[in-house]
């Protein structure tokens, strides 16, 4: 699997607004989750939690 990150637009939602495609990078959750189900991301100062579920979805919590 090609894990070099490719661009592309993101849609616009009302949460998130449309980011020009140079900004945005997609990243395949298998290289970054490399056979683990969990893994901690740091963020100006604080850890949150991305995580794969019995369901194969993602959940992120504080």
């Amino acid at each position: 699997m090609n894990s070099t990150p490719t661009q592309t637009a993101v849609a616009d939602t009302p949460s998130a607004p449309a980011l020009p495609a140079e900004l945005v990078d997609i990243i395949s959750s298998d290289s970054l989750f490399a056979q683990r189900k969990a893994l901690l991301i740091e963020h100006n100062g604080q850890q949150y939690r991305l995580q794969i579920t019995k369901q194969n979805k993602l959940i992120l919590t504080k």
